[in-house]
């Protein structure tokens, strides 16, 4: 995989996020990866960041974090895959170009954190989760 996205305004919920935290605690995104959050609502970032999500995914080498809201799968925003990419992602639409001219996976953000660690498509299952 090229990128993981994770949030927007499906899976951009605080739950949705500590998901992702729990895997990505303590561990590196791979290398060639690019992993892009976009938390839900402001109100949901503030908490993150409140409670430590933030830098947990700065640690692991997230490298975008985007305004709260939209993101990823609108059209022109951060996220757009490029047409030999492929990407996971948490959004709710995926039909040809949405998200760009690449391809386009839609997984829950527990699969998408693990698969950013791991840099190809896997369960969460296959990483200990770190409390």
């Amino acid at each position: 995989i090229d990128s993981v996205f994770i949030g927007s305004c499906t899976n951009g919920r605080f739950e949705d996020l500590q998901a992702a935290a729990r895997i990505l605690k303590g561990r590196k995104v791979k290398s060639g990866v690019n992993l892009r959050i976009t938390p839900a609502t402001k109100e949901v970032w503030k908490r993150a960041i409140a409670e430590g999500l933030v830098d947990i995914f700065i640690n692991a080498g997230a490298v975008v974090f985007t305004n709260p809201g939209c993101g990823g799968c609108a059209e022109g925003m951060p996220g757009l895959v490029g047409e030999d990419e492929v990407e996971l992602s948490t959004t709710n639409r995926n039909y040809r170009g949405k998200q760009g001219p690449g391809e386009i996976y839609l997984v829950s953000p527990a699969t998408a954190a693990a698969s950013a660690v791991k840099g190809y498509l896997t369960s969460p299952d296959s990483l200990e989760v770190k409390q």
